[in-house]
C-alpha cells in the first residue's frame, strides 16, 4: 500500500548480462522476481527503456494519480506511462550501460482536503490473526458425538530477530524461517442436542453464539503455544490453483504444549435413571457390581440380588434411589500435554499468479491461512489423566471456499498408540431431569476418568474478516 506523502524507491545497477547486482548492492535491489513492490526488471546493457510493477493501494489497483519517476545515474527524473496492470514503461532513453544506475521512484498525490483516509495500521491484520466462534461436535471411540460451543483465538507472529536461519532481510513474512502461535480457547460443556445443518451459516451461528450466557461458554478453558521452523518456507515454493484462486504452502517442524481445565465434576455430572432392566444386568454380569459399587447397592431396590461384592440390606432405604449420577474424582492439575510434529500451512492469494514469484496483478489475501498438523506426543486428557506416550493428533483447520476466510470448518482426532481394550457395556437411560446430587434419591457413583480415542468436528466464523470490513466503510 501506497503511504501519502512519501516514496518508494528502488535502484539497480546494469550490468552487462542478466544478472543481479554485485553483493555490495544487493541489499539496494529491488527487482520484479521478488515479492516487494514497486520494482523493475532487470535492465540490460544497450537498453533505451526501462520497465517495471508499481505498487497498488488496498483494492489491489495502482494508487490513484501515482507518478513513477525513473532517474538514470545523475540525469534529470522522467515520468514513466503507469499501465492499469500496475505495470510502468519509460522509454525513448539513451542506451543504457554497465557504468549507469536505475533509480524508480512511486509518489502518491497529497489527500484532498476532507476525503477519506486509507491507513494500512489502522487496518486487522487477520492473514496472522484468527478470532473464531461457534460449534463442534465431540465424541469418543464408545459415545455417540456431542454438541459443544466454543470460541477461540489463533495468533502468528514471525521470529526475524532470531539468528541460526530465522533473519532475513527480506520483508515477505512467508521468507520467514521461525514462528510462534498462541492459541487460547474456551468451550461450554457437551450436551447431546444437535444442530440443524441449515443452521450453519454467518448468521445462524451468530444466533446460537449469543444465546449462551458468559458462564455456560467458558466451562473449559484450554491454551496451547508453540513454535514452528519451516523446513520449506511458503515463499520458496510454486503457487497453485485456477483462476483468480492461488495458494502457496510450506511445510514447517512444530513443537509445542499447553494445558486444558477439566470440567466441574460436580455440575457436569450425568445423570441416569434407574430400572429393573439395569438390574437385570448386574445379575447376568457379575463384573459390573465391583466396578460399580454404589450403583450396586441402589438396585437393591430394583431386583439385584447380592453379589460376591455386594450384599443387599435387609431393610430398604427409607429413599427409595431413582437416580445414578456419575462423578469423576476432582484433580489437583489441569491436564497437560506436549508434542512435536509437523505442520502444512496454506496461504491464499488472488489475481494472475504463477511460478514462484508474485506479479504484479498477483495479492495475498487476508485470510488466516489453512493448517494441518501430524503431531506425536503425550496429552493427559486423553490417556486418563496421565502422561503415558504416546498420542498422535491429526487436526487441520481451513476456510470455506466461497466465504472470504469468514467460515471455516475444522476437524481434529486424538489416537493413543496403545492396544484396544473391551469393556463391559452398560445400557443407561438418561434421566429427563436433573436431580441435585445432595437428594437421598440419588446414588453417586465415583468413575475414573476416560482413557479413550476422541475427536472434534465443527464448524466458526472468524470475527476479524467482518470487523476489517466494517472498519475499511468507516
Amino acid at each position: 500500500m501506497i503511504d501519502n506523502h512519501f516514496s518508494r524507491t528502488t535502484t539497480l545497477l546494469i550490468c552487462e548480462l542478466l544478472l543481479i547486482a554485485p553483493p555490495a548492492l544487493g541489499q539496494a535491489q529491488n527487482i520484479c522476481d521478488k515479492p516487494a513492490r514497486p520494482c523493475l526488471d532487470q535492465p540490460h546493457e544497450g537498453d533505451t527503456h526501462v520497465i517495471g510493477d508499481v505498487a497498488a493501494d488496498a483494492t489491489g489497483e495502482p494508487t490513484a494519480q501515482a507518478t513513477m519517476m525513473i532517474k538514470v545515474s545523475n540525469a534529470t527524473p522522467q515520468s514513466a506511462q503507469v499501465k492499469l496492470d500496475r505495470t510502468f514503461d519509460l522509454a525513448g532513453l539513451p542506451a543504457l550501460n554497465h557504468f549507469n544506475t536505475v533509480q524508480a521512484d512511486q509518489t502518491a498525490p497529497a489527500p484532498v482536503p476532507g476525503a477519506a483516509k486509507t491507513d494500512s495500521n489502522g487496518d486487522v491484520p487477520t492473514r496472522f490473526t484468527l478470532g473464531l466462534f461457534g460449534i463442534n461436535a465431540t465424541g469418543s471411540s464408545s459415545s455417540g458425538p456431542s454438541q459443544q460451543y466454543f470460541a477461540e483465538l489463533d495468533l502468528l507472529a514471525p521470529l526475524r530477530w532470531l539468528p541460526l536461519g530465522c533473519s532475513d532481510e527480506n520483508n515477505d513474512p512467508l521468507a520467514r524461517r521461525c514462528w510462534v502461535w498462541f492459541n487460547p480457547q474456551v468451550a461450554s460443556v457437551p450436551a447431546a442436542s444437535s444442530t440443524a445443518l441449515s443452521s450453519l451459516t454467518s448468521a445462524g451461528l451468530t444466533t446460537a453464539f449469543g444465546s449462551q450466557t458468559v458462564g455456560q461458554i467458558t466451562q473449559s478453558l484450554e491454551f496451547q503455544t508453540g513454535a514452528e521452523y519451516y523446513l520449506i518456507k511458503s515463499s520458496d515454493t510454486r503457487f497453485w490453483g485456477m483462476g483468480k484462486s492461488w495458494v502457496k504452502s510450506g511445510l514447517s517442524f512444530i513443537f509445542g504444549g499447553g494445558t486444558l481445565t477439566p470440567f466441574n465434576s460436580i455440575s457436569t455430572a450425568p445423570e441416569f435413571g434407574l430400572n429393573t432392566n439395569i438390574a437385570q444386568q448386574f445379575n447376568q454380569n457379575a463384573s459390573l457390581a465391583p466396578l460399580y459399587p454404589q450403583l450396586a447397592l441402589g438396585l437393591c431396590n430394583y431386583g439385584l440380588t447380592s453379589t460376591m461384592t455386594t450384599t443387599c440390606p435387609t431393610t430398604p432405604p427409607a429413599t427409595k434411589p431413582t437416580t445414578v449420577a456419575f462423578v469423576f474424582p476432582n484433580r489437583s492439575r489441569f491436564y497437560r500435554g506436549f508434542y512435536g510434529g509437523l505442520r502444512m500451512r496454506f496461504f491464499y492469494f488472488t489475481g494472475s499468479c504463477e511460478a514462484k514469484s508474485a506479479s504484479g496483478t498477483c495479492e495475498a489475501m487476508n485470510i488466516f491461512p489453512g493448517t494441518f498438523d501430524l503431531r506425536f506426543g503425550e496429552d493427559e486428557s486423553v490417556t486418563g489423566g496421565h502422561l503415558v506416550p504416546f498420542v498422535v493428533t491429526l487436526t487441520g483447520s481451513f476456510p470455506i471456499p466461497g466465504t472470504k476466510g469468514a467460515l471455516r470448518i475444522f476437524g481434529t482426532s486424538y489416537l493413543r498408540t496403545y492396544r484396544n481394550q473391551n469393556t463391559t457395556t452398560l445400557i443407561l437411560v438418561p434421566s429427563s431431569n436433573f436431580t441435585s446430587l445432595d437428594n437421598p434419591a440419588v446414588v453417586v457413583q465415583p468413575i475414573q476418568r476416560s482413557d479413550q480415542d476422541y475427536f472434534r468436528l465443527g464448524v466458526g466464523l472468524d470475527v476479524f474478516p467482518l470487523l476489517s470490513k466494517f472498519l475499511k466503510s468507516q
